[in-house]
C-alpha cells in the first residue's frame, strides 16, 4: 500500500511539477512587464509665468528651484541613488531563477543518473536515454559571507544618495547665488536706464537754453555744436543701457526655467537693511560646518574608505547556499526529477596580485581624497574672506558714492545757473553733467557689488534658502 502512493506521488510530480515551473517562469516574466508600468512617478512639468508677471527675488528664487532644469537634473539624481541602495540591498538576498532549455546529442544521454532505488534500498534502477533532452526547473543561490561587502556595499549607496543630496543643496546654492546675482542686475540697470533717461532729458533742457541764448547772440554757435555732440553721446548711452538690461532679462528667464522667451517679465525691487556681519572666524567655522560641497567630499572621503575595506575583504572566503530542481525529459515527454541543496565554501589561494593591487589602488584614491578634502577646506577659507573683503569695498564705496551723487548735482545746478546767467560756459556745464552720471553711475555699481558681495557671502558660508535670503527682495534706495 505505502509502495503503491509512493509510486503514485512520484509519477504525479514528474507529469505536473515541469508544468508548474513552466507557469512560474511564465509569471516571473510577466512581473517585470506589469511592474515597468508602475515607473516612479514623473516629475510636474516647469510652470509657465503669465505675460507682463512680476517677480520679488524670493518668487524668482522659488520658481527657479521647481522649473531650472539643472537643479530638476540634480533632483533625480539623489532618486538615481535611492534606486542604488536598493540594488546593493537586493545583493544580500536570495537569487531564484527558472529556466528551460532543449538540446540534441550526438549519442544518447541519460535523464537521471543511475540510482539504487525501491523501498528496501535495493535494486539498481538503470534511467531512461536520448539523444533530444528537454529540462525545466529552478535554482537559487544565497550568499552568507562575502567578507563584509555586501552590508559595505549598502553602506557605500547609502552614502552616496547622501552626496547626491549634498550636490543638489550645491546646485541650489550655486543657482540662488547666480539669480541673485542677475536679479540685482537687473535693479542696477534700472536706476542706470532712469539716470541716462534724466541726463537725455537735462542735456535737452540744456539744449533748448543754448538755442535761445543763441537766437540772443549771447553764445555763440560752437556751444550748440557741443551740445549736440554730448546728446548724442548720452541718448547712445541710454540705448546701451536698455539693451543690456533686455539681455539681462532674458538670462534671469534662462535661470528661472522659462520655457517661453517671449513671455515678458519684470521684477520688483524693494528697500533693504543690512546688518553687521559676523565675525570672520565664526563665518569661516560655519561655511565649514555646512557647506555641502565639503560636507560631501567628506562623505566621499568614507567611501573611498569603505571600498578599502571592501577590496581587502575578497581575501576571505565566499560562502553561500545554493540549490536546484529540475526536470528532464526525452522524446516521450516523461519528466525524470533531479535536485539537490547545499553550502559552498570558495577561498582564494593566489590570484597574481590580482587583490594586492587594488588594495593599493583604493588606498591611492583615498589619500587623493584626503588631498581633495584639503584643498576645499582652503578654497572655502579664501571664499569667505574675499567675500568679507568685497561687501567692507563696497560699503566704502556706496559712502563715498553717496557724497559724491550729492557734490555733482549741486555742481550741475550751480552751473546751469551760471551759463543762464552768462557768468559760465557750456563746456563747464557739460562737464558738470558728464561727472554727475559717473556719479550715479558709481553709485549704482557700489550698491550691486555689496549686494553680490552679500550673496556670494552666503553661498561661501553654505546659508540655505529660503534662510540666507528670505531678507533680501532688492537693492537698497539711495
Amino acid at each position: 500500500m505505502i509502495l503503491t502512493r509512493w509510486r503514485g506521488a512520484k509519477a504525479w510530480a514528474r507529469k505536473y511539477v515541469p508544468a508548474m515551473a513552466c507557469f512560474l517562469l511564465v509569471f516571473l516574466l510577466a512581473v517585470p512587464v506589469f511592474c515597468g508600468t508602475m515607473s516612479p512617478t514623473t516629475p510636474a512639468p516647469p510652470v509657465t509665468p503669465k505675460a507682463g508677471e512680476q517677480f520679488t527675488l524670493p518668487a524668482v528664487i522659488d520658481y527657479a528651484l521647481k522649473n531650472n532644469p539643472r537643479a530638476r537634473i540634480s533632483a533625480r539624481d539623489v532618486e538615481t541613488e535611492t534606486y542604488g541602495i536598493d540594488a546593493a540591498k537586493a545583493e544580500r538576498m536570495p537569487r531564484i531563477d527558472f529556466g528551460s532549455g532543449a538540446a540534441r546529442y550526438r549519442y544518447p544521454m541519460p535523464l537521471t543518473p543511475p540510482v539504487i532505488s525501491g523501498p528496501f534500498g535495493s535494486g539498481l534502477e538503470i534511467p531512461e536515454y536520448d539523444r533530444n533532452i528537454y529540462d525545466a526547473g529552478g535554482s537559487f543561490r544565497l550568499p552568507l559571507f562575502r567578507g563584509g561587502r555586501l552590508y559595505r556595499g549598502v553602506r557605500v549607496a547609502e552614502i552616496r544618495k547622501a552626496m547626491a543630496e549634498d550636490n543638489l543643496a550645491s546646485t541650489r546654492q550655486e543657482l540662488v547665488y547666480n539669480l541673485s546675482s542677475v536679479f540685482y542686475k537687473i535693479a542696477q540697470l534700472d536706476k542706470l536706464l532712469a539716470a541716462n533717461e534724466a541726463n537725455v532729458r537735462q542735456l535737452e533742457a540744456h539744449k533748448q537754453d543754448v538755442e535761445f541764448l543763441l537766437k540772443a547772440g549771447s553764445v555763440p554757435q560752437l556751444d550748440l555744436l557741443k551740445t549736440d555732440v554730448e546728446l548724442s553721446h548720452a541718448v547712445e548711452n541710454r540705448l546701451l543701457v536698455r539693451n543690456n538690461l533686455e539681455s539681462t532679462y532674458e538670462l534671469l528667464k534662462t535661470l528661472m526655467g522659462i520655457d517661453d522667451m517671449t513671455k515678458e517679465i519684470s521684477i520688483l525691487h524693494q528697500t533693504v537693511s543690512g546688518g553687521p556681519l559676523p565675525p570672520l572666524e565664526e563665518s569661516v567655522s560655519k561655511a565649514l560646518s555646512q557647506r555641502p560641497e565639503y560636507r560631501a567630499v567628506e562623505k566621499k572621503k568614507r567611501i573611498y574608505e569603505e571600498r578599502v575595506k571592501i577590496a581587502q575583504g575578497k581575501r576571505l572566503p565566499d560562502v553561500y547556499a545554493a540549490g536546484e530542481y529540475v526536470g528532464k525529459a526525452g522524446d516521450a515527454q516523461s519528466y525524470k526529477e533531479n535536485w539537490y541543496a547545499g553550502v559552498r565554501l570558495s577561498i582564494p589561494v593566489f590570484d597574481g596580485g590580482l587583490i594586492a593591487a587594488e588594495v593599493n589602488k583604493e588606498k591611492v584614491e583615498l589619500q587623493k581624497v584626503r588631498e581633495e578634502e584639503r584643498s576645499l577646506k582652503l578654497s572655502i577659507t579664501r571664499e569667505v574672506k574675499d567675500a568679507y573683503l568685497a561687501v567692507a569695498n563696497a560699503v566704502e564705496r556706496i559712502d563715498v558714492g553717496t557724497k559724491a551723487i550729492e557734490s555733482a548735482r549741486e555742481n550741475v545746478r550751480v552751473e546751469r545757473l551760471k551759463y543762464q546767467s552768462g557768468a559760465g560756459t557750456a563746456t563747464d556745464y557739460l562737464d558738470a553733467q558728464t561727472a554727475y552720471l559717473r556719479a550715479e553711475t558709481d553709485y549704482c555699481q557700489a550698491l550691486y557689488d555689496r549686494e553680490t558681495a552679500l550673496a556670494f557671502l552666503r553661498k561661501a558660508v553654505g546659508e540655505h534658502w529660503p534662510n540666507g535670503a528670505a531678507g533680501d527682495q532688492g537693492m537698497p534706495e539711495k
